[in-house]
C-alpha cells in the first residue's frame, strides 16, 4: 500500500482497563504528528479481543478524504495527549465498529476519523499501534526524530534509523530508544506550538 521503501515510524498501547472511563475521542491523526504528507498507516493489531463491551475502535468510513478542524479539550479520561477532537460534528450513525479477535489487525489511513468509547466490560482491552511510513515522508515539526527501516532502501535520510535490538533488553537498543522517544516528543511539541502560532 505504501510502496517498496517503508519505516516503521512509532508505535504504542493504547489500554484500557475493565470499567475504565477512559476513552478516545473522535479525531485525524495526520492532525499533531507533523509528517510532511499524509501517507501513514496505522495497524491496530488486537492484544485481545476488542468489542463493544471493552470500547473497540469505530472509524467513518470514506472520511480519510480530507483533513478537518479539531481543537484540544484536555478532557481528563480522553487517552489522546491534549483530549484532541474534531472541532465539527461527527454523524455517529456512520461510525463503524472495528470488531477483532486477539491476534488479528486493522489498518487505517493517517486522516481516517476514528475513535472508542470507554471500556464497560470486566477486562482489559489491549491494543498496539504500529505506524508506518514511506521512507519519502519526512518529520516538518523538528529534528531529531527518528523510525526503522523495515523494508527497502532509504535513499531520503529524513529519519535518524533506528538499529533492531541484539537481545532482549540490550543496553544499546535501550538507549537508541531513549533517543528516538525524546526525539518523537520534541518534534512532536514542536507541533504543537506550530499549530498555536
Amino acid at each position: 500500500m505504501l510502496g517498496p521503501n517503508l519505516l516503521a515510524w512509532s508505535t504504542s498501547f493504547f489500554i484500557k482497563e475493565a470499567h475504565d472511563p477512559a476513552y478516545v475521542s473522535w479525531h485525524q491523526d495526520a492532525t499533531y504528528w507533523g509528517l510532511s504528507a499524509p501517507d501513514v498507516l496505522t495497524a491496530w493489531v488486537a492484544f485481545t479481543d476488542a468489542t463493544v463491551e471493552n470500547g473497540a475502535m469505530r472509524m467513518v468510513p470514506g472520511s480519510h478524504a480530507e483533513q478537518l478542524e479539531h481543537r484540544d479539550t484536555f478532557a481528563p479520561h480522553n487517552l489522546l495527549s491534549r483530549g484532541q477532537e474534531i472541532a465539527v460534528d461527527v454523524d455517529e450513525a456512520r461510525g463503524v465498529d472495528i470488531l477483532l479477535r486477539a491476534g488479528e489487525m486493522s489498518l487505517h489511513h493517517v486522516r481516517m476519523v476514528h475513535g472508542s468509547p470507554a471500556n464497560r466490560s470486566d477486562d482489559r482491552r489491549i491494543g498496539f499501534a504500529i505506524r508506518y511510513i514511506p521512507t519519502y515522508v519526512r518529520q516538518i515539526a523538528g529534528e531529531g526524530d527518528s523510525a526503522m527501516l523495515v523494508r527497502g532502501v532509504d535513499a531520503f535520510g529524513h529519519f535518524a534509523l533506528e538499529p533492531a535490538p541484539a537481545a532482549d533488553l540490550d543496553a544499546q537498543a535501550r538507549a537508541a530508544y531513549d533517543r528516538s522517544y525524546n526525539g518523537y516528543r520534541a518534534a512532536y511539541a514542536e507541533q504543537v506550538a506550530l499549530e498555536k502560532a
